[in-house]
């Protein structure tokens, strides 16, 4: 099924443009029940991983992943159970725990399931990387504005 198929003009319509986008979107988002966890676990664990100590709480998790403070809690309590996060309470306030990925959870990372898409994005030609990233950087910024403005 060719779901962008050129119009006339040799343009793709936006809506089968958005089509497409939403096939990948679901296949991508299959790719991450695996290893024992489901895809928002995978997104979880890969921002911990990455981010700075002072964005490793369960509040800079839940506004990276636009969810609420109880669910980004729930999903830290789960990779906390799973033995993928500990908790660090950090000296200077009490208040704050930084939540790090242990090193089962860096091993487990190192199987991602992400890196099999990004391969398919790595063997595309370099200008076409650019201006998928410049493409789809563009449409992320458009739909959180959208999404703020409602």
């Amino acid at each position: 099924m060719d779901f962008a198929e050129p119009d006339l003009a040799g343009a793709a319509s936006p809506q089968a443009i958005a089509d497409v986008m939403l096939q990948i979107s679901h296949i991508a988002d299959s790719l991450g029940y695996t290893h024992g966890l489901k895809p928002s676990q995978w997104t979880a664990l890969r921002y911990f991983a990455g981010a700075n100590n002072s964005q490793r709480t369960v509040s800079a998790f839940a506004d990276f992943h636009a969810t609420t403070r109880g669910a980004a809690s729930q999903m830290v309590e789960v990779l906390v159970g799973k033995d993928l996060l500990v908790r660090i309470p950090v000296p200077e306030d009490r208040r704050v725990t930084q939540l790090h990925p242990t090193p089962k959870a860096l091993e487990l990372l190192r199987h991602d399931p992400l890196n099999d898409f990004a391969g398919i994005i790595a063997a595309l030609p370099g200008e076409d990387q650019y201006k998928l990233a410049e493409t789809l950087t563009s449409l992320l910024r458009g739909l959180l504005e959208k999404r703020q403005s409602v």
